[in-house]
C-alpha cells in the first residue's frame, strides 16, 4: 500500500492587464515595471486567501512562506458528518478534512501543486479557482491577470494522433499568451507576438478538415510540435474530435502528478522544492 500523497501539478502565469497601455495607470507603474515585479505582487496578493469562501461553504485557509518564494497553503472546508447515536438519533458532527498546496513563486518557476483528497474537494481545480478568486482583487488593482492551467503529458496527445490516424477532423489549441521565456521558446514567433500585440491573455487556434477528410498531423511540423510542447507545460489545453466518436478528447485529462510521502512533506523546504522540480522535468 502506497504511503504517498498525490498532488496535481499546475503552472500559473502573471500577465499585465494592459500590455500596450502607454499611460501609467497602476500606481504610476508602466506595464514593463509591473511585469518585472509580478512575483512580488503575487506574493502580496496571496495574503488575501484566508478571507475566501467556496459556494457558501466555510473554508479555513492558512498560508505561510516556508522559505523565500515558496509558500504552503492549508485548506480545510466544513464538511459536517451525520452519525447515529446509541439511542437511534441522528446528529451532525463537525468535520474539516484538510489538504495542502504548495506554490513556487519565482519568475521562471511558477508552479502550484494541490493535494488530491475528494473528501475535502471533489477536484483540485476547485482549489486552483480559490487561488484565482482570492488573489483577483489585489492583482486587478496592480494591473495583473492570473492564469492557471494544469500540466499534462505531451505523449498523451501524440498517442491519440497515432491511434486515430486519418480520423482526426478537428483540433483546437487554447493557450495563454506567453510571458515565460523558459517554456515558450518552442512557440512560433507569430503566435507569441499575436497575443502581445492585441493585448490578449488567451488565444485559440482551431484546425478543421472537411467532414469527408481528416487532418494531417505530423510531429515533424514545428508549429504543431511547438504548440503541443508549450501547452503541455501548463500553458493551455488541446481538444480533439475523432471521426466516429461522439465525445471530444481533451489533453488536460492526462494531468501530471507529484507524489510526496509523509516524511517528504515534513522535510526541509529545499528538499520539497527539489522533489517538485524533479517530478515535473
Amino acid at each position: 500500500m502506497s504511503t504517498h500523497t498525490v498532488f496535481r501539478a499546475y503552472r500559473y502565469q502573471l500577465l499585465p492587464l494592459d500590455r500596450n497601455e502607454t499611460k501609467d495607470l497602476y500606481h504610476d507603474l508602466s506595464a514593463e515595471e509591473i511585469v518585472a515585479r509580478k512575483n512580488q505582487f503575487f506574493a502580496e496578493a496571496l495574503t488575501h486567501l484566508p478571507k475566501v469562501n467556496h459556494k457558501r461553504v466555510e473554508v479555513n485557509i492558512s498560508i505561510e512562506e516556508v522559505q523565500q518564494d515558496f509558500f504552503r497553503i492549508q485548506l480545510a472546508p466544513s464538511r459536517p458528518l451525520t452519525r447515529e447515536t446509541a439511542d437511534s438519533r441522528r446528529e451532525k458532527v463537525e468535520n474539516w478534512p484538510h489538504i495542502e498546496a504548495y506554490i513556487l513563486n519565482k519568475p521562471d518557476d511558477q508552479i502550484l501543486i494541490i493535494q488530491e483528497r475528494v473528501t475535502a474537494f471533489a477536484n483540485t481545480d476547485t482549489v486552483a479557482n480559490i487561488v484565482l478568486r482570492g488573489t483577483r482583487g489585489a492583482l486587478d488593482k496592480i494591473g495583473l491577470s492570473l492564469q492557471i492551467e494544469p500540466l499534462f503529458n505531451e505523449a498523451y496527445f501524440w498517442g491519440l494522433v497515432s491511434q486515430y490516424s486519418n480520423r482526426i477532423t478537428w483540433i483546437e489549441f487554447e493557450f495563454i499568451t506567453p510571458n515565460m521565456a523558459n517554456i515558450s521558446k518552442t512557440l512560433a514567433t507569430t503566435l507569441k507576438n499575436l497575443g502581445k500585440k492585441t493585448n490578449a491573455v488567451r488565444e485559440q487556434l482551431a484546425l478543421r478538415s472537411d467532414p469527408s477528410s481528416s487532418l494531417d498531423i505530423d510531429q515533424s511540423n514545428e508549429t504543431i510540435q511547438g504548440l503541443v510542447k508549450y501547452t503541455s507545460e501548463g500553458a493551455g489545453d488541446i481538444r480533439l474530435k475523432i471521426k466516429g466518436i461522439r465525445k471530444k478528447f481533451q489533453t488536460s485529462t492526462s494531468r501530471r502528478e507529484v507524489h510526496l510521502s509523509g516524511i517528504e512533506i515534513t522535510s526541509d523546504a529545499n528538499e520539497i522544492v527539489e522533489i517538485i522540480r524533479a517530478a515535473l522535468q
